[in-house]
């Protein structure tokens, strides 16, 4: 079936957005754009992936595909043969975005500000690169020779990332001004693509929800261990402040997108207050799973180490003394004081590999085996490890937060359960359905407790997201579709919607539900499995780029 240019659609992310903020906005009729969208669509929560980390949910929204299969886990990566990790980007990901399959086809794509995307990717259209990309470098646009004709267009520098802040509190409003400066540039840019590109798709990705939900939902929660009733009020404005410049973004887009053109707002994931911190190599340590080395500088660090002297507690001293201006703002990678603290303080490097069977590593629960023939030092022989898998769920299933008694995770999974195609995630994957808890490396062994107040963040991800659909063909639905939709469901939509073939190793499903019974959308049959010289067109595209990535 050739590739049959269709009306365009746009797709407007805000990552990290709720309903648990949008929807009372909404009823008091300050979104009045998400509440046009509302009632003339769709709306419903979308169900994020496992983990609901940004860089695995927006690539598995642009390839259709769970972890497994596209092979992005987390902003890090376990370098190959080692017990390091390095950053993750672009080049890494294993199958091709709905832009790819576009493009292949003929179609044409505007890409703005999607996380994981640096470095740009050669694309038929325009690509913009989002978080994390660095500053000063010239890789984040494709294709370059864009750059210099679009920064006149806009009389400034093209610089969509999120405000490279790490939260001081009481700059509460001048991370709001960066937010929405930063909003409005966004916005601009993305028009004057579409304005002067014929395109299929536009994608673009805002920043300013999830910046602000990590740092501001101390003041939204009055249960929070940060809750400060001073600020409350004022960050509460600054909150709405946010939605309604969004919202008039979004408003702005869908009229440059024009009538005929199918809208869908999203989220790769939702938002809520977080509490604590859990370091769950304690807990490992406490159980015989990990040791630390022998030699005798390890050992009087592990000394020191039981007895306060860790990361946690160092920099909350150096806070009281007035050595940082906030704890957040020591865990700078650059952070001279969190530096030299590693020199003194205990760290993975300390850890006896020849002994150890699980490490955990990575953001929110991650469980690694040190399986032999895969870890450099494995010794958990691969007949073993299902056991292993199975007695260590069963235990994280009744770990207690010692202070209050509570079962702490809820959701408990192994990996073959989630990652279909996977041969390098994470043995274990385990997180609190509400967030409260927050299990994580944070500066490997950053305190020699269990459980502390969270280092860094007062609000952080949940598992539902916001989806609005709306355009000719999709029907007005007052409630939410009976199956929640989920965030890989959009991109064989889309394709479908399109006009395009879907590959058949897509995890998410056309959401028929929400097109209206006589509209093409639902009269045309999904067509599932792309050609298969489309498919090894895209392959090899991707295969010759990542070799040029290399060279």
């Amino acid at each position: 079936m050739p590739y049959q240019i269709r009306s365009g659609v746009l797709v407007i992310g805000l990552d990290g957005a709720t309903f648990d903020l949008i929807g009372p906005m909404m009823e008091e009729g300050k979104l009045p754009n998400l509440q046009k969208l509302a009632s003339s669509g769709v709306h419903s929560k979308l169900r994020s992936t496992i983990l609901p980390l940004s860089p695995t949910a927006w690539t598995s929204f642009s390839t259709g595909k769970n972890a497994g299969k596209h092979g992005i886990y987390d902003f890090s990566k376990r370098v190959e043969g080692t017990y390091d990790y390095c950053p993750t980007t672009s080049l890494d990901h294993r199958s091709p975005s709905i832009w790819d399959i576009i493009g292949s086809l003929g179609g044409r794509s505007i890409v703005v500000n999607v996380p994981l995307t640096y470095p740009a990717r050669p694309i038929n259209g325009v690509m913009i690169s989002g978080f994390p990309t660095p500053s000063n470098v010239d890789d984040f646009i494709y294709p370059k020779d864009l750059l210099p004709s679009l920064e006149s267009m806009l009389g400034r520098k093209v610089d969509v990332r999120k405000p490279p802040v790490l939260y001081h509190k009481g700059h509460e409003r001048e991370i709001t001004d960066k937010l929405i400066d930063i909003t409005r540039h966004q916005t601009e840019v993305t028009k004057k693509l579409m304005q002067n590109l014929n395109w299929n798709l536009t994608v673009s990705v805002y920043d300013a929800t999830d910046v602000m939900g990590h740092y501001f939902w101390a003041y939204l929660d009055r249960n929070h261990p940060k809750y400060d009733g001073r600020l409350a009020e004022p960050v509460r404005n600054m909150v709405e402040e946010i939605h309604v410049e969004l919202d008039k973004a979004i408003g702005q887009l869908v009229e440059s997108a024009g009538k005929d053109a199918l809208i869908f707002v999203i989220s790769d994931h939702g938002f809520g207050p977080v509490y604590y911190g859990v370091y769950i190599n304690n807990w490992l340590l406490e159980r015989k799973y990990m040791y630390f080395k022998h030699n005798a500088r390890v050992r009087a660090k592990y000394w020191a180490y039981k007895r306060g002297l860790n990361t946690y507690n160092l920099l909350q001293i150096a806070k009281k003394l007035g050595l940082v201006k906030s704890i957040e703002s020591a865990y700078s990678k650059r952070s001279k004081a969190l530096t030299l603290l590693k020199l003194t303080a205990l760290s993975m490097e300390d850890i006896d590999w020849a002994r150890t069977k699980v490490y955990s590593a990575g953001n929110f629960g991650q469980l690694y085996i040190n399986l032999k023939g895969r870890e450099p030092n494995g010794i958990v022989p691969r007949e073993e490890a299902e056991q292993l898998i199975g007695e260590l769920m069963a235990e994280l299933a009744k770990l207690n937060d010692p202070n209050t008694g509570q079962t702490m995770f809820d959701n408990i999974y192994k990996s073959g359960d989630i990652f279909n195609g996977s041969t390098d995630s994470p043995d274990i994957v385990f997180f609190d359905d509400e967030m409260k808890y927050s299990a994580h490396r944070m500066f490997e062994l950053g305190s020699n407790n269990l459980v502390t107040p969270h280092p860094v963040y007062s609000g952080n991800h949940k598992m539902d997201g916001i989806l609005f659909a709306a355009g000719k063909g999709i029907k007005t639905m007052p409630e939410a579709p009976s199956a929640e939709p989920q965030l890989v469901d959009i991109a064989p939509t889309i394709l479908h919607c399109l006009g395009n073939y879907i590959p058949n190793d897509m995890d998410g499903r056309v959401l028929e539900e929400i097109f209206e019974s006589t509209s093409e959308y639902a009269t045309r049959q999904v067509e599932i499995a792309l050609e298969e010289r489309e498919a090894l067109k895209i392959k090899q595209s991707l295969r010759r780029l990542n070799t040029l990535r290399a060279l």
